[in-house]
């Protein structure tokens, strides 16, 4: 079909649904940003503040932005395994391990922790001899749909701009723009039959949420509004006190006026002549009263910040975060035991959500393959179907520790596989093929000293003919030889 085409029903449809899935989404994934971006500005205070300050209080607390990195940086990849193959495992490797696809891969975690889910696209580069070119894309500007019985995605679409679109099918994908309230395809693009080159990843994904669920919540929002309305109460509460506050007892009202009769500013009152105001004659006590000054009591920034702290808990609780994270207390953990202990809510959580990004990412690394094989044939998916994701512990286990696994797995294992010994050692995929190389180079080495040592085969020497044995004499019938 040429360029400039109108789509067809089996294209426009999924194009117009997706499309109206992400301006559905689009409030709520906006409200979710400005809170992880600190631009959520705080509408209902509740109480009187000094009116310099009541605009533009926006909410000046990083748990939305701390509830996805902390937990999203101890989502560690650590490459693949299972491929039998020698030269699809080199492929992959090339792919996966290069700082760009290192990169994807914590872009699209964070992205999914914000929004619930994210995609990731693959499609063929246009220039020989370069690999697929891979982006990844937040719910915002992405969305895709599912086959009901499979779960594999049946159509995708990437927002490239406010008019502009690619439109991901099975076995093509298609650039489009809107013309005069039509889709229309600029360019219609290499594909892979078999497959739509879209991977999405849902964050704690359920039935009832199959698109994931936001490590903002609901609750965590209203955490931080309480806890921007404690901080706002404790900046008034400073304001109020920052001046002097102090009452003037026993004073007349005339040591306030000025020579016209006019009343002096209490700027002025406290600079000049209130240090210096006279007697005044008390009619009911018939003397004179000495005016005092009092200073007032500040009073306390503690509830304020006992408050915060409550609150700061219940986001702990909420975002499985360690309290001293939160930045509210700096109460230091006794021992390795003990950070790993208030650790164990939000290392539970990651385990049990591993499995799930390790799928996509298997998902992902194979339409990559494909991509670059430019083709999905049953050989190369037989090939790559035990390949498995691969992750780094989630915890903050210490050197000693890992040495110590490692260690006791060698001992009890000492004809294992060196490269699992490796990884309870804690050697991440880099290290581990290093060392793999050296000891293949090592073996190799010690191959060729045990050849060069060896002595060279002789043939044996010939026996002398004195030395062999006499062969039997056949008689013949008559007994003679």
């Amino acid at each position: 079909m040429a360029d400039g085409r109108e789509l067809t029903d089996d294209e426009r449809e999924p194009l117009q649904r997706m499309l109206s899935m992400i301006g559905q989404k689009k409030k709520v994934n906006r409200l979710r940003a400005d809170y992880h971006d600190g631009r959520k500005q705080l509408t209902t205070k509740g109480f009187s503040i000094p009116p310099h300050m009541r605009e533009g209080w926006d909410i000046p607390l990083g748990w939305g932005e701390k509830a996805i990195t902390v937990p999203a940086s101890r989502i560690r990849p650590d490459g693949f395994h299972g491929i039998v193959d020698e030269e699809l495992r080199d492929e992959l490797a090339d792919l996966t391990t290069d700082g760009r696809h290192e990169t994807l891969e914590r872009q699209w975690v964070r992205s999914a922790m914000q929004a619930g889910i994210a995609f990731a696209f693959v499609t063929a580069n246009e220039t020989a001899g370069e690999p697929p070119i891979r982006v990844i894309r937040p719910a915002s500007h992405a969305s895709a749909e599912f086959d009901a019985r499979t779960g594999q995605v049946s159509a995708a679409v990437e927002k490239t701009g406010a008019s502009t679109a690619i439109l991901y099918l099975d076995g093509k994908n298609l650039k489009v723009s809107a013309s005069r309230g039509q889709w229309v395809v600029e360019k219609e693009m290499v594909g892979v039959p078999g497959l739509v080159q879209c991977t999405p990843f849902a964050w704690s994904a359920t039935l009832e949420h199959p698109r994931g669920r936001s490590r903002i919540t609901r609750p965590l929002m209203g955490f931080m509004d309480i806890g921007a309305r404690t901080l706002l109460r404790e900046e008034v509460t400073a304001e109020y006190f920052s001046a002097p506050q102090r009452a003037l007892m026993g004073a007349d009202e005339s040591a306030f006026t000025n020579s016209k009769g006019e009343r002096i500013s209490p700027w002025d009152a406290m600079i000049g002549g209130v240090w210096g105001i006279p007697f005044v004659w008390d009619e009911d006590e018939q003397k004179n009263l000495t005016p005092s000054l009092q200073q007032l009591q500040q009073a306390s920034m503690q509830p304020h910040v006992d408050m915060l702290r409550s609150i700061a808990s219940m986001v702990s609780s909420e975002t499985t975060i360690p309290l001293g994270y939160l930045g509210v207390t700096h109460d230091q953990p006794a021992s390795a035991d003990a950070i790993l202990a208030t650790e164990s809510d939000m290392v539970a959580m990651l385990e049990a959500e591993l499995p799930a990004f390790g799928a996509a990412r298997t998902d992902f690394a194979k339409k990559c393959l494909a991509v670059q094989h430019g083709e999905w044939t049953d050989e190369l998916r037989a090939a790559l179907r035990p390949m498995r994701a691969k992750f780094r512990d989630p915890g903050t286990p210490t050197v000693s520790a890992r040495a110590d696994a490692g260690q006791k797995f060698v001992n009890t294992w000492p004809d294992g596989d060196p490269e699992v010994g490796m990884e309870l050692y804690g050697l991440d995929q880099d290290q581990r093929r290093r060392m793999l190389a050296h000891l293949q180079k090592g073996a190799a080495k010690k191959t060729v000293a045990e050849l060069l040592a060896k002595p060279a085969d002789t043939h044996p020497a010939a026996e002398p003919e004195s030395a062999k044995p006499e062969e039997p004499v056949s008689a013949g019938a008559d007994g003679k030889p």
